[in-house]
Parts: structure tokens; C-alpha cells; sequence
């Protein structure tokens, strides 16, 4: 997670909107999967052949398998397993609510900011997190994993067909 010198630019970055704590990600990945669900009623008239369809709601927008791999190897020095495992625990924390005054946890889950410029800017909860333990020191360290997280994204305004023809423009 440690970019070493003269190494590109992080891609994308990730920012826990409850405690500020931003993390930088190293990641070029071949594809991005987004997904979207529509629900329709359908409408039962008496005596029409069909259905027509009425719009009940979209579900919200998720990247689903985005893959993050974090690899001790390439930098020079090698880059300490605590500092490889720090992502680890970042991604962790946004999947647990947390903690409010006086120790009473909230019910909301941690809002994560992702950007990756020119791609998406996307306010979302993690959905989902399946962690890949790929190589290991001969002391039993990772060297290597992956993490492949699923975000949905949250809003707090009423999408419009017009937002969404501005987004694409």
C-alpha cells in the first residue's frame, strides 16, 4: 500500500466519511462490474391482453467485485506486513458501525468515499468483503492477498432521469 519511489501515482483512494482516515490504493483492474436492479409492478387491468408496467423502484447502484491486490514484493524495501495488513483493517472497520457518544453503537453503517478519477466518485457502504490470502513469509507473514469488496452506493437525494443523463455527460 506503500507507494516506493519513482512508482505511479495511486489510482483510486477510499475515504471513511466517520473518521476522515483516507487510504490510498494501487489498483489497475481489467474491468468494473456495475450493477443496477429495476423493480416493476405490474398492473392488472380487466379485459387488456397485457400488463402494463408501473415503476416501483431501482435498487442502488453497486460495483460488485471490485479487487484490490496488495503485494509486500515489488517495493523496495519490502513493505512490512503490518503496513500490507493496514488495508486489511481499514476495510474492516467500514464494515462495522461506528461508535457514537458514550459508547452506544450507531445503526447506520460507516459511509466510504471512493474515487477513482475519470472512472467514479461514488458516496457507498461496503457490501460485501471476501479477503484471499494468497503467500506466505516462512514466519507465517502474508506477502501477498487480495480483497475483493462490493459497494452500494447511498443517496440521500431523489435520483431523476435528468441526473442521470448529467452524469453521463
Amino acid at each position: 500500500m506503500i507507494p516506493s519511489p519513482g512508482a505511479r501515482p495511486p489510482r483510486c483512494r477510499l475515504v471513511n466519511l466517520a473518521t476522515g482516515e483516507e487510504m490510498a490504493c494501487l489498483m489497475n483492474p481489467t474491468q468494473l462490474t456495475e450493477r443496477l436492479a429495476v423493480q416493476w409492478n405490474r398492473v392488472a387491468v380487466p379485459g387488456l391482453p397485457f400488463s402494463p408496467l408501473q415503476y416501483q423502484n431501482s435498487s442502488n447502484r453497486q460495483l460488485v467485485g471490485v479487487e484490490f491486490y496488495l503485494d509486500g514484493f515489488p517495493a523496495t524495501p519490502p513493505t512490512p506486513a503490518k503496513d500490507l495488513l493496514a488495508f486489511r483493517s481499514f476495510l474492516r472497520a467500514l464494515t462495522i458501525p461506528p461508535p457514537r457518544a458514550a459508547g452506544v453503537a450507531m445503526v447506520a453503517p460507516p459511509r466510504v468515499l471512493l474515487l477513482w478519477p475519470g472512472v467514479v466518485t461514488m458516496e457507498c457502504v461496503i457490501a460485501s468483503v471476501e479477503l484471499q490470502y494468497k503467500q506466505f513469509g516462512v514466519d507465517g507473514s502474508v506477502l501477498v492477498y487480495t480483497a475483493t469488496v462490493t459497494f452500494e452506493e447511498v443517496l440521500d437525494v431523489r435520483a431523476s432521469v435528468v441526473g442521470a443523463f448529467e452524469e453521463l455527460a
